[in-house]
């Protein structure tokens, strides 16, 4: 789940995924719009909004889908404050942020109900709220107010969605860059005194900063990282966590050290052939260190877990974090110095547990799916956050067991499910094309033209 770890990611992921345009005037051009609205698919009683809405009534119908049903998948398998709560009272409190969220959520219902991804592309009325929300923030952009950083910094994390949700990487990124520069300066000038809708924003962009730096080989993660002789000098609770009074604070403490994990592997990736007498004492320290943050980690979730009664929706957050978790310790075992034994062994029981957790998840959407009273028979899955793809994905190219990687392949292309950046089905592709070239006797890194480990 580094750079280095999956070198293989994007060259071809972007020559595997489709690419779909979000300008309508080619499209209508070409007569391949539709206009069948979203919200046929849904079936209201009484509403869910917490608040009046000004507007029309499609877009009540879709802030109600939002509530009932839009808000929780995209948080993905972990509950989210920002899209249970923030994103919800800010689209009260600003016209701007709400017509972002109607547009949002009419892609997000368009994009799991739609008989084909294509499907998606195809939807006028959908298409063209998300152009007058596009434009709603240039306009509030050219007159700011004292709201403005906080209207765009929300906007910007649901054009990443959006974006997203319509398989333009490049888009997304790019609104996630204007959000993430946007909030760095913020955070310098605030110096410390960051108010908690601050770092609630915070929050999500250090998560999909993260996302973005694990789907991108060339890009760091700029939020969430502190050299390691900074966080030793500071005594910073990272290399000794005890506990844990939410799955969040979990999740946010491992975001930081998946951060610390890639760049370490970055920067020392010239030495990741050398054996251990070879290696300078400075590297060896710090990944002692990153070893004893990833064990306090993992303790500290296991005492939150066994400390207190959860719910289900808790159970999968647990399980979301602990597959993330494992891969992530499996990588940094397997390096400094390069340990083959991690990855190479055959039967490899530890990934097969990591899937058993992935595979679990997954036969929790399908029940989802199944009970659903939002939508008419949900095709596929979109989140916007991290889940279980990247991990399966990561799990799949580097080990050599067959049946672990045939096993993860066909999890993630039976999936039917996105989340972000990562396309499932698109890293099954990618899977077998690489179970076919190694089958051919061809380097990997050779046929993809990539330098790397």
């Amino acid at each position: 789940m580094t750079s280095n770890d999956l070198p293989l990611t994007l060259q071809m992921a972007r020559s595997s995924a489709p690419r779909r345009r979000t300008g309508c005037q080619t499209c209508r051009s070409k007569g391949q719009l539709a206009r069948s609205s979203a919200t046929t698919q849904l079936s209201i009683s009484s509403y869910a909004i917490p608040f009046k809405v000004p507007g029309s009534q499609n877009d009540r119908r879709l802030l109600h889908y939002f509530c009932v049903q839009g808000s929780s998948d995209i948080s993905g398998f972990l509950t989210s404050d920002f899209w249970s709560q923030t994103v919800l009272r800010e689209s009260h409190q600003d016209q701007v942020i709400r017509q972002a969220l109607v547009a949002m959520s009419s892609l997000h219902l368009n994009y799991i109900t739609s008989n084909s991804e294509e499907g998606l592309v195809r939807n006028v009325d959908t298409l063209t709220q998300y152009g007058k929300a596009l434009r709603a923030v240039r306009r509030r952009l050219g007159q700011p107010t004292n709201a403005t950083l906080k209207t765009v910094l929300v906007c910007c994390i649901i054009f990443y969605c959006c974006e997203s949700a319509l398989g333009d990487r490049d888009a997304a990124l790019q609104h996630l860059s204007n959000g993430v520069k946007m909030l760095a300066s913020a955070q310098h000038e605030q110096a410390g005194k960051e108010s908690d809708d601050m770092k609630k924003l915070s929050a999500i962009f250090e998560r999909l900063d993260m996302q973005a730096s694990f789907f991108e080989d060339d890009r760091s993660p700029l939020l969430t990282f502190s050299p390691w002789k900074s966080v030793v000098t500071r005594d910073d609770p990272l290399l000794h966590e005890e506990s844990f009074s939410r799955l969040q604070d979990a999740q946010e403490s491992l975001i930081r050290l998946q951060a610390w994990l890639y760049h370490f592997v970055n920067e020392y990736a010239h030495l990741h052939e050398e054996p251990k007498e070879a290696l300078p004492s400075y590297v060896l320290q710090e990944r002692d260190a990153l070893v004893q943050g990833y064990t306090a980690w993992g303790k500290a979730l296991n005492d939150f877990w066994v400390g207190a009664q959860h719910d289900q929706r808790n159970l999968y957050g647990y399980r979301t974090l602990l597959v993330q978790f494992h891969v992530c310790r499996m990588i940094l075992e397997s390096k400094f110095p390069k340990n083959d034994d991690i990855f190479d062994v055959s039967p490899n029981l530890d990934v097969q547990m990591i899937l058993d957790l992935a595979e679990s998840l997954l036969q929790h959407t399908v029940e989802k799916n199944a009970s659903t009273n939002a939508t008419k028979s949900p095709r596929r899955n979109f989140s916007l956050e991290t889940g279980i793809v990247a991990p399966v994905f990561a799990l799949a190219i580097k080990c050599s067991d067959e049946a672990i990687i045939t096993r993860a392949a066909q999890m993630l292309a039976s999936s039917q499910r996105r989340e972000g950046l990562y396309d499932a089905q698109v890293m099954a592709q990618i899977v077998t094309q690489l179970k076919t070239l190694r089958e051919k006797g061809v380097p990997c890194e050779r046929a993809l033209n990539i330098n790397g480990t």
